[in-house]
C-alpha cells in the first residue's frame, strides 16, 4: 500500500516537472523578447551606408534610415555591393535597391526598415533579438 501511494506520488512529481519545464519552453520560445537598441556614434555624410553588424544605415535627405541585414527569403545576411549600387544576399542572390525594396530572386518581400532615434550622443538603432 504505501510503495503504491510513493508511486502515485512520483508519477505527479514527474507531470509537474515535465509541465513547468513545458511551460518555461514555451514561454521562452514564443513570447516575443524586446529588441535590442545599438548607438551608433559614427557621423554619416548623405549616401554614406555604414554596415553595423545586423543592419545598414544611411543618411538620406530625410534622415537615417536603417536597413536589417537579413533577408526575407530565409535569413542569410545580406551584403551591400557599393560597385552595383545595391544588396545581395550571398546565400540565393536576391537583391535589393538602397532603399531596401525588394529587386529580383527568391525573397519577394523588401528588407525590413528597423526604427532609428536621434540622440545627443549619436543615433540608437532597435534590431529585434
Amino acid at each position: 500500500m504505501q510503495t503504491r501511494r510513493r508511486f502515485f506520488k512520483w508519477l505527479q512529481n514527474i507531470f509537474l516537472a515535465s509541465l513547468a519545464g513545458l511551460g518555461f519552453y514555451s514561454a521562452t520560445r514564443f513570447l516575443p523578447r524586446p529588441p535590442k537598441k545599438i548607438l551608433v556614434k559614427e557621423r554619416l555624410k548623405p549616401g554614406q551606408i555604414l554596415v553595423k553588424g545586423a543592419f545598414f544605415l544611411e543618411m538620406t535627405k530625410e534622415g537615417p534610415v536603417a536597413l536589417s541585414r537579413r533577408c526575407p527569403h530565409l535569413g542569410c545576411l545580406v551584403t551591400y555591393v557599393a560597385e552595383e549600387g545595391h544588396f545581395v544576399c550571398p546565400c540565393h542572390q536576391s537583391r535589393f535597391d538602397l532603399t531596401g525594396r525588394y529587386l529580383s530572386g527568391p525573397a519577394k518581400k523588401d528588407l525590413a526598415r528597423l526604427p532609428v532615434q536621434r540622440t545627443e550622443g549619436g543615433l540608437i538603432v532597435e534590431v529585434p533579438a
